[in-house]
């Protein structure tokens, strides 16, 4: 088991994916679900034109289970869900006018609609709302603003929205005891970290525990050459983060985060661990390079963690033996952020993840997320059934639809389920009972605190299914939507 590393009671502290969820932060939905164009849907990342009020129901649901389910557990009575929506606010009422006015230029500056003159009025007008109408500004921010008579097949956008704030995983992630403010490969989302590094520094009280990752400086000019080495961009967004444990952080190489990106990310963990160990104890960071596809954008598409040692798993890029099973390197963070910086191979997904994640008793087992058939696992990952949000060990929020999916959790005991290859340990030849206890599965509106509670108290596994039928048609699930920010 991972120990435990009580943090601050405003501090950030995550060494695991699957210890109990203290903080998190989300993002509700709003007015810019509403604004994208279907024209541009491809554009703004989005597969479909969304219903918002249906949405925002959902999104309620999710947040009212995962605050149920975190105050149920053990010292989870000071357990926080936050919004960036409430927190942008809040931090708009905090910030001095220098401050604000700077912020508000810089998100203008990379949303990159407007120049010159247009953009001068555009910064003033929200900058007048800011100090009358903090909340009005906070969904300008996020919600865009429209023109007033746009020409036929002109621009539609003053300041463009940003339905994609949606999925908090993205924009940041925490590891260790600091927030790396994601550097996003698309344009569109460019917006996104800019708002929660304000929201860290004026809401939260983290400023100083938020750093921009593309903004890294290397400790020497050796540094500096290991990270123009790399290859692509200084992309790295949070669904390609995991930390899989005190000894090990995983990043998966996408179509959102590139080589360079995940040097970067190195380069700073060995400082901060040269710094403080204690807090960043990590030794190496693990990398698999994974197919481009927009079906499997980040590594949380193909791979979460939903108790110690038990995963949901797409066969096909994570499974023994899989046509297209990914391959794993790592880089060791020990060093001084100085010295070369090499990556090792380390063998198939499966058989380097079980390495490292295995544990008395506990070896690591993969749930193969859509059951046995080919076709159905393609179905089910599309609609996130990989994507899972653990809130503490055993205890975990789904989505609802993936049947195939929540079949297998519920008949963890099922020795036939073996013999499909359902349910496998890469690294064992028996998987020992104890380890196969099934999953509960319960309807979001039923978990109650008092099930919540009872379930937790007797060592239980269950799955809180919500209804993410328009959520999950923005292309992400209950991992994409939360940004731990203190586990253990």
């Amino acid at each position: 088991m991972t120990p435990s590393h009580p943090p601050p009671p405003l501090g950030l502290c995550v060494h695991d994916e699957t210890g109990w969820l203290r903080r998190v932060l989300v993002c509700a939905p709003g007015e810019e679900l509403r604004r994208v164009p279907p024209s541009e849907r491809d554009r703004f990342l989005m597969e479909d034109v969304l219903w918002l009020e249906r949405a925002v129901t959902q999104h309620r649901s999710f947040t009212r289970v995962l605050a149920t389910l975190m105050a149920a557990a053990p010292g989870g009575e000071d357990s926080a869900v936050l919004d960036l929506r409430k927190e942008l606010v809040r931090a708009i009422r905090n910030a001095n006018d220098e401050a604000l006015g700077a912020f508000i230029s810089r998100v203008c500056r990379a949303d990159g609609l407007l120049r010159g003159s247009e953009l001068d009025v555009l910064e003033a007008e929200l900058r007048e709302l800011g100090a009358t109408e903090p909340a009005r500004l906070a969904d300008r921010l996020l919600g865009g603003l429209l023109i007033d008579k746009p020409f036929p097949g002109g621009p539609v956008f003053r300041l463009g929205p940003s339905p994609n704030a949606l999925f908090a995983r993205d924009y940041q992630f925490v590891t260790g005891g600091v927030a790396f403010i994601s550097s996003m490969a698309k344009p569109v989302r460019r917006k996104e970290p800019l708002l929660t590094h304000f929201v860290f520094e004026f809401a939260l009280g983290l400023g100083g525990s938020a750093v921009p990752i593309a903004q890294i400086e290397p400790l020497s000019e050796q540094a500096l050459r290991h990270l123009d080495a790399a290859a692509g961009e200084t992309w790295i967004e949070g669904g390609d983060v995991m930390v899989l444990s005190d000894r090990t952080v995983l990043v998966g190489i996408s179509e959102r985060t590139t080589w360079r990106g995940a040097t970067a990310l190195a380069l700073a963990l060995r400082r901060l661990r040269q710094h403080d160990p204690q807090l960043f104890p990590f030794r190496e960071l693990c990398a698999v390079e994974m197919p481009t596809r927009r079906a499997m954008m980040h590594l949380d598409t193909v791979f979460t963690l939903v108790d110690e040692g038990l995963a949901l798993a797409f066969p096909p890029l994570t499974f023994p033996g899989a046509r297209e099973e990914m391959s794993v390197v790592s880089c060791d963070l020990v060093h001084e952020p100085e010295a070369p910086l090499t990556w090792v191979w380390r063998g198939a997904f499966s058989r380097a993840m079980a390495e490292r994640l295995s544990s008395p008793g506990k070896p690591l087992t993969l749930l193969a997320a859509g059951g046995a058939s080919r076709r159905v696992q393609q179905r089910e990952q599309w609609f996130d059934a990989c994507n899972a949000v653990a809130t503490g060990p055993g205890i975990a929020v789904v989505y609802k639809r993936n049947d195939a999916t929540l079949d297998v959790a519920r008949r963890l005991d099922d020795p036939q389920l073996r013999k499909e290859g359902v349910i496998l340990a890469p690294s064992a030849k028996r998987i020992p009972e104890a380890h196969l206890r099934p999953f509960e599965i319960v309807d979001a509106e039923a978990v109650t605190p008092r099930k919540a509670a009872e379930v937790i108290s007797r060592g239980g596994r269950m799955f809180a299914c919500i209804d993410g039928g328009e959520l999950g048609r923005a292309r992400g699930g209950p991992h994409c939507m939360t940004m731990a920010l203190t586990r253990g």
